[in-house]
C-alpha cells in the first residue's frame, strides 16, 4: 500500500471519490490523515502518530483514533454520484497506541439501500494488533 495514491492507476469513479474527500482539508491537515486506497465501498487511511496526538496519560487520544475510522468511513461510502452523510458511529478501542506508531483504518461498507448505508472499520497498528473497531450508518442522499 502506497502512502501517496497514484491519479493515473485510479478509475473515473476512485479519483472522484479521492477529489471529494480530499476536498475535507481540515481533518487531513490539522490531524495528518492520509487516504491510501479507495474503491467501491471500500477505503484506507493512515496516520504516524506523534506528540500532538497523544493525551495526559501518554496514549493516542480517542477522538483522533475515532478521527480516522470516520473518514475512512466516509471515503467508503462516497464512491458514486451520491453524496452520503453519517447518522451514527459506535467505536469500541481494544488496545492504546503511542507515539511513532503508523496505525492504519481500513473501511469496508457491508450493506446500502436507496437510502442508507452500513459499514465497518479495523483501526491496526503497524504489527496488525487491532487498536479499535467502529460501525457506522449513513445517509444517502439523492443527487438533485
Amino acid at each position: 500500500m502506497s502512502e501517496e495514491l497514484n491519479l493515473a492507476d485510479l478509475s473515473e469513479a476512485q479519483r472522484r471519490q479521492l477529489e471529494r474527500m480530499r476536498a475535507d482539508r481540515f481533518i487531513c491537515d490539522l490531524i495528518g490523515i492520509k487516504l491510501t486506497e479507495v474503491g467501491e465501498g471500500r477505503a484506507v487511511a493512515s496516520l504516524t502518530l506523534s506528540d500532538v496526538h497523544m493525551n495526559g496519560v501518554g496514549i493516542c487520544q480517542g477522538g483522533v483514533l475515532f478521527s480516522i475510522a470516520d473518514y475512512a468511513l466516509a471515503a467508503a461510502f462516497n464512491y458514486t454520484e451520491e453524496s452520503v452523510v453519517s447518522m451514527d458511529v459506535s467505536i469500541s478501542y481494544c488496545k492504546s497506541a503511542k507515539v511513532g506508531m503508523k496505525i492504519t483504518a481500513e473501511a469496508t461498507e457491508t450493506v446500502r439501500t436507496r437510502s442508507t448505508t452500513v459499514g465497518e472499520v479495523v483501526v491496526k497498528d503497524e504489527q496488525g494488533r487491532i487498536l479499535c473497531l467502529a460501525r457506522g450508518r449513513g445517509y444517502v442522499l439523492q443527487p438533485r
